[in-house]
């Protein structure tokens, strides 16, 4: 029904009803490839703009400093903010969002951004990333990886334990990772 209600108020909007059109079209051909489905993904997607939105009002350097992720409502954040104080106004906004029915504030308190660490942290990003999309044992549009001092974190919506524990050992292998935290569940729902 919401995404009747979009798609009227989309055609409403005449003079960019056609990029919108095609945005909505790119949300629902990559969420039917996800195993949470289409009604899932989108909510979650709607959840993620809000959050954005919000941590952008209250803090807009913070919101340049963190990676958000959302699964089910579960959301993952990661990144690097200069005190405790901060994280915590943080955690209270990722809760004032409407749908969200967990929070991981995974956020590091560091003063400083090392080029080398940072560096580091993208390689190893990059290399899950890779490896998981070259895997033709699980989709890799079900998960989330963010690196944050050699840190990985992973979260989504896997198909089986076994899908879980490759999808660790992945992240295991990086070159640069000393830490793996792991934040994907099962998909409990087999329509």
């Amino acid at each position: 029904m919401r995404l009747f209600l979009l798609l009227i108020i989309i055609l409403n909007l005449q003079s960019c009803a056609a990029p919108m059109i095609g945005g909505i079209g790119a949300i629902a051909l990559s969420s039917s490839a996800q195993e949470k489905g289409l009604g899932t993904s989108i909510n979650d997607k709607v959840i993620y703009v809000k959050l954005r939105n919000a941590i952008y009002d209250w803090n807009p350097s913070v919101s340049e400093k963190i990676s958000l992720s959302v699964d089910n409502g579960s959301i993952l954040v990661t990144g690097k903010i200069k005190n405790i104080d901060t994280k915590v106004q943080l955690t209270k906004i990722v809760w004032e969002i409407n749908g969200v029915k967990e929070v991981n504030n995974k956020v590091q308190i560091s003063e400083t951004n090392n080029f080398k660490n940072i560096a580091k942290d993208l390689a190893s990003l990059g290399e899950i990333k890779a490896r998981l999309m070259a895997s033709k044992k699980l989709n890799s549009l079900n998960y989330s990886i963010d690196v944050v001092n050699n840190i990985a974190y992973i979260s989504g919506i896997a198909s089986s334990e076994e899908e879980i524990s490759f999808v660790t050992q992945i992240a295991q292998e990086a070159r640069f990772i000393k830490e793996v935290q792991n934040f994907v569940k099962v998909n409990k729902d087999k329509r």
